[in-house]
């Protein structure tokens, strides 16, 4: 999952863009996503999420609809600097015995990674969503684009 909407870091009145907050919209969108991930049989045991305050705040906004067993975490390897080949073998390494999971980063990172694991393309839009199997076979379940919640 993308982080939802933030603002710039101007326009949030921060110094970097690592400390970008949530817009109010952001935060609804994650939450009408998570929402969405229930309605549809998802049950995340964990939620790693980027070090980045707007990946932070959308993985709370997140886990209050989700409730994750084993709540959420931040994961630097999220915090998209590194390449996906590295983020899918440390988010392996991170979540073994656990058998769903969500992760929250940026683009381009999730499209990359994304990418990686269905061979397919995917651009993310805030709080966008790519639900992938990765028992084998690898696989692109569905996607989801806030927009089309309404």
């Amino acid at each position: 999952m993308r982080h939802g909407l933030a603002p710039s870091a101007a326009d949030a009145g921060v110094e970097s863009d690592a400390l970008r907050p949530l817009s109010e919209r952001g935060r609804a969108d994650a939450r009408r996503v998570a929402q969405e991930i229930a309605k549809r049989g998802g049950r995340p045991e964990l939620v790693l999420h980027s070090p980045l305050t707007r990946a932070v705040q959308t993985a709370a906004a997140v886990a209050e609809i989700l409730k994750p067993a084993r709540g959420t975490a931040s994961f630097a390897p999220l915090d998209n600097t590194r390449p996906a080949e590295e983020v899918f073998t440390e988010l392996t390494a991170r979540t073994d015995g656990v058998d769903e999971v969500l992760a929250i980063g940026h683009q381009p990172q999730v499209g990359e990674l994304a990418a990686l694991l269905t061979e397919t393309r995917l651009d993310f839009r805030p709080a966008g969503l790519a639900v992938i199997a990765t028992g084998p076979p690898l696989r692109l379940l569905w996607i989801l684009d806030p927009g089309e919640l309404g």
